[in-house]
């Protein structure tokens, strides 16, 4: 089905008619042209068969055609056409040629008859006349070829569709400009709805939309706001469901851990260490499902930038997260450079420890999972590496869907580390980028934020590099 626009619908209906009325002007022109033209033809046509009628005589006995040899040739001599003449009386032939084809109708004494004809296969045009005589009227008809009139033709054709084509394409550009202006409204509309986010579900201003759209608008401002109720609604029930699961989550986790500190029989062992991890992991679960719930929609909770470095904001618990990675015997290393940025910190530390904490949940034991910050291409930028698994790539735009995990992968992850980053991301106007190490090895997850207005590209402060050498 071919695709329907507006504007090749206005452009079909304005310009179709107008070039239909542009045509049968062309063609009523052209007419008018070439019967004024063809008349004038026709009078100076006539103009030799007046001459010929002068050289008519009856005296005595019947009617002479007093023409000389001279006058003959004189009579026959066109710059651009040839002249044939015929002048009979009662079937009898007084001068000229016998071939020209007489008139359909025999011409009234006095008024000259014009039609068309053919001597041999040359078309002709034939001005005829009757002059009274005793003996009967006397036929003298004059023919030429076609010559100069269908020079005039083209002439006319030429010189009145040039204007016509230039009027013509006047026209378009003017309707295409008009449609174009129409049209803007639209445009802006569509432009301010793709520029927004996702999650910006604000209404729509009705104020500069045509009326004949405004209804459009209207319906569009309250199916967005139905929309953003379905979806504070879901937020608040994720929310307030992780809110009330971290009390007794936390009260099942410092249960689990006092019974392992008095100490087990060896056969409840293995099931209490099992069930300290499902706390641990339902806690986690629980804390992610809040963060994704804070991160609502900036007409619902706007965006309060700040002034932040993502270096200061890799180094927040780093104590903890070396901890950690002590544990899994992982080698934790920060590269770190400054790297402004404007944003909410408490989002930006959130999007950090999902980085981090993604990275270790899948590095081995003897693994390496390094921290880096800096500026790159004017931008300011956080990435992540580690020694896994690595993502492959038809893989690498779904894992930042919501609780989905990489088959085959081992780890605490829930799926929803990932999703995490990329809502916050989004939230602050940057980018995320998957890819894989120089070694070829693991995944590289980087996020690279635009640049904070007003300021200048000075030059980075020193790198500063530490790794805990855990995995040696």
């Amino acid at each position: 089905m071919a695709e329907r626009s507006i504007r090749r619908l206005l452009l079909g209906w304005l310009l179709l008619p107008l070039a239909i009325v542009l045509v049968a002007s062309e063609v009523a022109g052209y007419r008018t042209a070439l019967a004024i033209a063809s008349e004038a033809y026709d009078r100076a046509l006539l103009d030799p068969a007046l001459a010929l009628a002068q050289r008519l005589s009856a005296t005595e006995g019947p009617v002479e055609l007093d023409l000389p040899a001279v006058a003959s040739e004189m009579l026959r001599v066109d710059a651009t056409d040839r002249v044939y003449f015929a002048v009979s009386a009662r079937g009898r032939l007084l001068g000229g040629q016998a071939d020209l084809p007489p008139p359909s109708e025999p011409p009234v004494a006095g008024t000259p008859v014009f039609y068309d004809g053919t001597v041999g296969v040359e078309p002709v045009r034939i001005a005829a006349i009757a002059v009274p005589f005793a003996e009967g009227p006397v036929l003298i008809q004059v023919a030429e070829t076609l010559v100069k009139r269908d020079r005039l033709v083209r002439q006319l054709l030429l010189t009145n569709a040039a204007p016509e084509l230039l009027f013509f394409l006047a026209a378009l550009a003017v309707v295409w400009f008009g449609v174009k202006r129409g049209l803007a409204p639209l445009d802006e509309l569509r432009a301010e709805l793709a520029a927004r986010s996702h999650r910006d579900l604000r209404p729509v201003a009705e104020a500069r939309a045509p009326a004949e759209v405004r209804p459009l608008v209207q319906e569009l401002n309250r199916l967005l706001g139905r929309l953003a109720e379905s979806i504070e609604v879901q937020q608040r029930f994720v929310g307030d469901a992780a809110h009330q699961l971290r009390t007794p989550l936390a009260a099942l986790q410092a249960q689990v851990e006092a019974a392992r500190r008095e100490g087990l029989p060896p056969e409840l062992t293995p099931t209490v260490d099992r069930l300290s991890a499902a706390t641990r992991r339902a806690a986690h679960l629980a804390r992610q499902l809040l963060t994704l719930a804070a991160i609502a929609p900036p007409a619902e909770r706007p965006f309060a930038a700040e002034q932040a470095d993502l270096a200061a904001v890799a180094q927040a618990g780093v104590t903890d997260w070396v901890a950690r990675a002590d544990g899994k015997r992982v080698d934790l290393g920060f590269e770190l450079e400054a790297a402004p940025v404007e944003g909410e910190p408490q989002f930006l530390g959130e999007l950090a420890a999902n980085l981090l904490e993604n990275a270790l949940n899948y590095t081995p034991a003897g693994g390496e999972v390094t921290v880096r910050t800096g500026r790159r291409n004017g931008q300011s930028f956080l990435e992540v590496e580690d020694s896994g698994p690595g993502i492959p790539e038809s893989e690498r735009e779904r894992v930042f869907e919501r609780f989905h995990r990489v088959r085959g992968t081992t780890g605490e992850g829930t799926g929803l580390g990932l999703a995490i980053v990329r809502e916050i991301a989004l939230r602050h106007g940057a980018n995320v980028d998957i890819r894989t190490p120089p070694s070829g090895a693991g995944t590289v997850v980087a996020v690279s934020f635009p640049a904070p207005s007003g300021r200048s590209d000075e030059s980075p402060e020193p790198r500063r590099s530490v790794r805990s050498g855990a995995a040696k």
